[in-house]
């Protein structure tokens, strides 16, 4: 196979790239106990973290939780204090990372996380300059599952050839948001997958159970 088979790789960050539950589930609970409520356990919090700050209010708060209400905007002080201090990249990904940089391989990051989060995650993770691009939930008008964040990407890596990318993801959001972008979709069960989900039914193009798997895909097509 020719080096150029594939021409770009994009992930989504938490759940795919980066594991952020254990310090989303940290602000949480900073934030009940402010709000002198039970503490939740850290099984319950992980399978929402996809979904972002709503997605685990909505397990916690019964009174229907507003975005840029005092909860949802004490919450985002409190995770932004404790930005990064236990966020790890998954096992294996560093290896997955390295062999898309060794075969020369625009990689970049599509996430719903918003600017104000991701950059100095990266940064400290020290990804920040190794991406060719980085397209955050504030980047673009619309969010994932809608394709435009992909597209976004795409332009900035100068991606004619849609069929020859990838998108990686833990949630059917991001699979369909690779779909509708025309590129291959590869779903990530090691990320934050709810009981009820069936990562089968999002009929992805491939289906990893971890990092190592991504490895034997792209040796395959490089």
């Amino acid at each position: 196979m020719q080096e150029n088979n594939i021409d770009s790789i994009l992930l989504d960050l938490d759940g795919t790239l980066v594991d952020t539950a254990s310090e989303m589930h940290l602000a949480l609970n900073v934030l009940l106990n402010e709000e002198v409520m039970e503490l939740q356990p850290y099984e319950a919090v992980r399978p929402h973290v996809s979904n972002g700050v709503m997605g685990i209010f909505k397990t916690v708060f019964k009174d229907s939780p507003k975005a840029n209400g005092r909860r949802f905007n004490r919450y985002l002080d409190i995770y932004e204090e404790h930005l990064g201090v236990n966020a790890q990249i998954f096992p294996g990904m560093n290896e997955v990372i390295n062999l898309i940089e060794y075969k020369s391989i625009p990689w970049g990051i599509v996430t719903n996380k918003s600017k104000r989060f991701t950059m100095p995650l990266l940064k400290k993770l020290k990804f920040f300059d190794r991406a060719s691009c980085i397209v955050c939930g504030d980047t673009t008008t619309e969010k994932k599952p809608h394709p435009e964040p992909i597209n976004h990407a795409l332009s900035l890596l100068n991606i004619q050839n849609t069929r020859r990318s990838f998108y990686l993801g833990d949630s059917k959001k991001d699979i369909d948001a690779a779909k509708s972008a025309g590129i291959s979709s590869v779903a990530c069960t090691f990320g934050y997958i709810k009981e009820d989900d069936d990562p089968k039914e999002w009929y992805a193009d491939y289906l990893i159970d971890q990092p190592s798997e991504m490895l034997e895909i792209l040796n395959n097509l490089i």
